[in-house]
């Protein structure tokens, strides 16, 4: 990699970095000029470095995953079914609260970005895997239509959604927010 493409790439990498930060720190709509501000650069870099605002909203989505990922504990599709509940809601709740205020910007930008749709249709589809491989035990004895809906019924107790209606609507801390979430899974499992 010669120089030029290595400051080129680092510039890249400082303005996602800098818009991330926005988000994080509660602005849900950056001007380029606050985001080239706290990048250090021109906000003729920014345009220079992203085709557009779809670009760097995929280089920002990227880079919310790789910060996100690394910081969640793993998943148990093995042991009983309160030790993988509580690993799956483990792993679930701390990654909503790593990105609440990435997530609200997000649901602002969806309506206009695929790269936003795209990944929360991909998470979706991840926590619809993860619960059928976590509790294969108790869902393989349903018939299709059951399994679907419980699935279903379990991906919306999981969603993002339901987590924020739990810890600020309700005011829940996040044991309580776990302990609640917690519950209606065993519920729903037990039927």
């Amino acid at each position: 990699m010669d120089g030029r493409h290595a400051r080129s790439e680092r510039t890249r990498m400082a303005v996602a970095e800098a818009m991330l930060d926005c988000f994080e720190e509660g602005f849900l709509r950056p001007a380029a000029s606050e985001v080239a501000e706290r990048a250090g650069v021109s906000t003729r870099a920014v345009f220079r470095h992203f085709d557009n605002m779809e670009s760097l909203i995929e280089q920002v989505a990227e880079l919310q995953n790789e910060r996100v990922t690394s910081q969640l504990p793993p998943l148990s599709f093995e042991g009983t079914r309160e030790e993988r509940v509580d690993a799956l809601v483990a792993r679930t709740t701390r990654a909503f609260e790593l990105t609440a205020a990435v997530r609200r910007a997000a649901l602002l930008i969806e309506p206009f970005s695929e790269t936003i749709q795209d990944r929360h249709a991909w998470l979706r589809r991840e926590i619809r895997r993860s619960l059928r491989r976590s509790f294969a035990t108790e869902l393989d004895v349903l018939s299709d239509p059951e399994r679907r809906d419980r699935i279903a019924s379990l991906r919306a107790l999981l969603s993002h959604s339901y987590w924020d209606e739990l810890r600020r609507h309700e005011r829940f801390s996040v044991p309580a927010a776990k302990r609640t979430l917690c519950a209606a899974i065993h519920a729903l499992l037990s039927r």
